[in-house]
């Protein structure tokens, strides 16, 4: 997967964590725009604005499993009414500092979950996913 001037989304509800992540894609070319959002409502609103523009949607999505009001399942949840074809353009990578096991092979079993890791996300990583 080739993300190199694409956009990228992450969705956390950690300033430093989302702040940091930000910085890692710009400074190092990895994508030409990173979209933020500390909620994962306001990432589904944008997703569904923006439903016919692929222009205008992330290739990879960055998805923080711990969140209030809107945690990191709840999101995959309505992402999963979005039409195919943004489903079918923007993968998602569930991002989590969790141990718990249950939520592991939850995010490894769950279909529209294309990829799983830890905190903090380090450049080779997203290198790697690139």
């Amino acid at each position: 997967m080739n993300l190199k001037n694409n956009i990228i989304m992450i969705i956390d509800d950690n300033e430093f964590d989302l702040y940091i992540t930000s910085r890692l894609i710009l400074s190092n070319h990895l994508a030409d725009e990173v979209l933020e959002f500390d909620s994962g409502q306001l990432a589904i609103n944008y997703l569904e604005l923006n439903k016919d523009n692929l222009l205008k949607l992330p290739r990879l999505i960055f998805l923080d499993i711990y969140m209030p009001l809107m945690n990191g399942f709840q999101f995959i949840e309505q992402f999963k009414l979005l039409p195919t074809k943004v489903k079918d353009y923007c993968k998602i990578c569930i991002v989590s500092s969790t141990v718990d096991d249950k939520y592991i092979y939850k995010a490894k079993v769950e279909e529209n979950i294309n990829l799983f890791t830890s905190k903090p996300i380090t450049v080779d990583y997203i290198k790697s996913v690139l």
